[in-house]
């Protein structure tokens, strides 16, 4: 038996643990994908002018949000055939308003790059965005519906072609926002007003052109034959 002068006051712990215990190594750490900033030099122009495109026309609406106010100059302007606006707060309404209407699909079918006055960058967008509505009218895609207005329910979605054209200023900030496209696209591709437009209205309207013509000739022709 042991004295109390014989029990150790402390025990030691191994430096080394035990061979039996497995030693555990941390995960590695993915690397972060970061976001194209206007700070970063030598970045293509092109490449953010991407990036902010996917994100505007899109339904994510804080991703909307984000890329206006670090991309846009708080003096921008946004223009199309309908409307223009000033400020970051106004463009971000119309983009806001767009999405939560409508679901956006975009396809970017090209971009260029050229250089302009006063040391800016114009950046043009072709591209073709599909339009559709199950987000304000999702009765339309009821299988009734379908059946009647065809498999792809068509009478749900509406396809334009636009061409953006993005200014930017030496800061790589966007001044000027310009979203063109024809008033003409945008009935042709509403429904049962398209195929009013298109294969009624114009086709009558060629009609009465065409009409208006011969009364005009004939016109001219009695006129000379009574020498007036």
């Amino acid at each position: 038996m042991m004295s109390d002068s014989q029990i150790p006051l402390s025990m030691s712990i191994p430096s080394q643990p035990p061979s039996s215990m497995p030693i555990l190594t941390p995960l590695p750490i993915p690397p972060l994908i970061s976001m194209p900033t206007p700070s970063i030099p030598n970045t293509d122009v092109k490449d953010i002018a991407r990036f902010i495109y996917l994100n505007l026309y899109s339904n994510k609406k804080e991703n909307q949000k984000k890329a206006i106010k670090t991309f846009y100059d708080v003096n921008a302007v946004f223009e199309d055939p309908i409307l223009i606006v000033e400020s970051h707060d106004k463009i971000i309404n119309q983009f806001l308003l767009l999405s939560s209407l409508l679901s956006i699909i975009p396809d970017i079918q090209s971009i260029t790059d050229s250089e302009i006055a006063g040391n800016h960058h114009l950046v043009c967008i072709d591209s073709i965005i599909k339009f559709q509505s199950p987000l304000l009218f999702p009765c339309l895609r009821l299988p009734c519906l379908r059946l009647i207005f065809g498999k792809n329910n068509k009478f749900s979605e509406i396809t334009m072609r636009i061409l953006t054209r993005l200014e930017f200023n030496e800061q790589q900030k966007i001044v000027r926002h310009e979203d063109i496209w024809s008033l003409k696209d945008l009935v042709e591709s509403l429904p049962i007003v398209g195929f009013l437009y298109a294969d009624v209205a114009r086709k009558f309207n060629a009609m009465v052109t065409g009409c208006a013509v011969i009364a005009a000739k004939e016109v001219a022709h009695a006129l000379e034959e009574w020498n007036i």
